[in-house]
Formats: C-alpha cells, sequence, structure tokens
C-alpha cells in the first residue's frame, strides 16, 4: 500500500520539481550564525540549504541532499550551495563585513575529482579569499572512498579553504580521522554536549 499521509506528494514528483528548482536556482541558502561567546559577536556562519515546493511544503534539508545523491544532482546541489554562500559573502566584503562561513559537502560530492576545481573557480568568480570559507565533512563522507577524500582534502588545503568534521563523536573508531586526515575545526555531536549547561 502507499504509506504516503493524505496529500502527500509522490516522490517523482518531488524528484521532479526538485531537478526543475535547481535548474532555475528557485532553492534558498539561509546562513546560521556562529557567535563567539568571548565577545558576543558572529564571527562565522553556516550555509543551509532550505527548499519550499509551489504547493507551500518546506522539504527535510536531508531529503533534498539523499535525492540528489541519488538522482546524480549532488554536483548540481553543491555548485549552487557554494556559489549562492559566495555570492554572498563577497557582498558582505564590499560591505565591509569579513566573515567565515562553513558549507556542507555530502559523501558523494566529496568523492567527485571535480571538486577541487570547481571550488577554485567559484572563489576566483566571487573574489572571496579561501580561508574565509570552510567545507564540513561527515564521517561517513570520508569513509564512503577514504582515497578519494585524502585527494579532495589534500586540494582543497591547498587551495586554503578550512576544514571541518561534523558529527564528531558519532562514528565506530573517530579518532582514526584524526590522525589520517588533516582537520581545522572539530565539530562535536551534539550527544556530547547538549546537556553541558547543567550536567557536570
Amino acid at each position: 500500500g502507499d504509506a504516503r499521509p493524505a496529500g502527500a506528494p509522490r516522490r517523482g514528483a518531488i524528484e521532479h520539481d526538485l531537478g526543475n528548482a535547481l535548474d532555475w536556482s528557485a532553492l534558498d541558502v539561509r546562513f546560521q550564525p556562529q557567535v563567539d561567546l568571548r565577545t558576543g559577536r558572529c564571527s562565522a556562519a553556516e550555509a543551509l540549504v532550505r527548499w519550499r515546493r509551489h504547493d507551500g511544503q518546506m522539504m527535510n534539508p536531508a531529503k533534498i541532499v539523499a535525492i540528489c545523491e541519488e538522482r546524480d544532482l549532488i554536483g548540481q546541489l553543491t555548485r549552487f550551495t557554494l556559489n549562492t554562500s559566495l555570492r554572498n559573502m563577497s557582498q558582505w566584503l564590499d560591505e565591509g563585513l569579513e566573515t567565515m562561513v562553513s558549507v556542507n559537502l555530502s559523501a558523494r560530492a566529496l568523492s567527485d575529482p571535480a571538486l577541487p576545481l570547481m571550488v577554485a573557480q567559484a572563489l576566483d568568480t566571487w573574489g572571496v579569499p579561501a580561508g574565509n570559507l570552510t567545507l564540513e565533512l561527515t564521517e561517513s563522507a570520508l569513509i564512503l572512498d577514504e582515497g578519494a577524500a585524502a585527494d579532495a582534502m589534500r586540494e582543497l588545503h591547498r587551495l586554503g579553504c578550512r576544514l571541518s568534521i561534523d558529527d564528531f563523536g558519532t562514528g565506530y573508531s573517530p579518532y582514526t580521522y584524526l590522525r589520517q586526515f588533516a582537520f581545522d575545526e572539530l565539530k562535536i555531536d551534539q550527544a556530547f554536549v547538549r546537556r553541558m549547561a547543567f550536567d557536570s
């Protein structure tokens, strides 16, 4: 039977609409601020993809990525998110505001050998210093193809980009990645820090 809630769109329709939204750059990128607790100032932001379908329904970001990976649209999604983020960063620079922005890379995006060139071209297009861009990876992205991940990360570091590992501590043996890969930032999974304000 069909387990969809009444009125829920079929997956085929969602995939079709998402392809069109990517073709027409109709997705949104929102920026979640990261505040330096010492100064109270916004020091960085994380780029988050959002998509409201024509019927008004907001789509789950994880579902957007999953569909893009399955339908070979992940390169298009990565290019859109990266260029939209850098375009905003370029505008902020023109206004005298220099801030770092993190962009998430999916497992399939990281294994694409064309990724470093895409990043280099986008940085050049928008005139943003590579050091202002952090590329955020998950442990699942690293284990999909460790060789390809290591090659891509070397090239991205060579460009001057910062690298971050997200959800750190949730994998089977996360500390092996600290020895194997060079990261500038660790984002500790919320399971470890959720109660830190009131659990000694």
